[in-house]
């Protein structure tokens, strides 16, 4: 029984080349356009849904321009889409998860 046991160390490390700038934080979300974003999730659809109508109603968005362009649950956003949102919308709302 005296056998050995290997564990792992389950965390990353970091490979990146440099740091990526983030975009500023709006100030207000009254009048703003925002794009939704639905990654194919089950059940993720009927959240955002939700979370949409009450950014409109509480916090006076002016419009959702729903995104579902993914395909799949695995794949990134076609730089076309993400080109388009930048374009129309002055911010964006993304959930991932199960």
């Amino acid at each position: 029984m005296g056998g050995k046991i290997m564990v792992f160390n389950p965390t990353g490390v970091k490979r990146g080349k440099g740091t990526i700038a983030l975009s500023r934080r709006l100030t207000t979300l009254r009048g703003k356009r925002l794009a939704v974003i639905w990654n194919g999730k089950l059940g993720g659809d009927i959240l955002l849904k939700r979370v949409s109508e009450v950014l409109i109603d509480s916090y006076g968005v002016s419009g959702i321009e729903w995104v579902s362009d993914r395909g799949d649950t695995n794949r990134v956003l076609d730089q076309a889409v993400v080109d388009r949102i930048i374009a129309t919308c002055d911010g964006a709302v993304l959930g991932a998860g199960d």
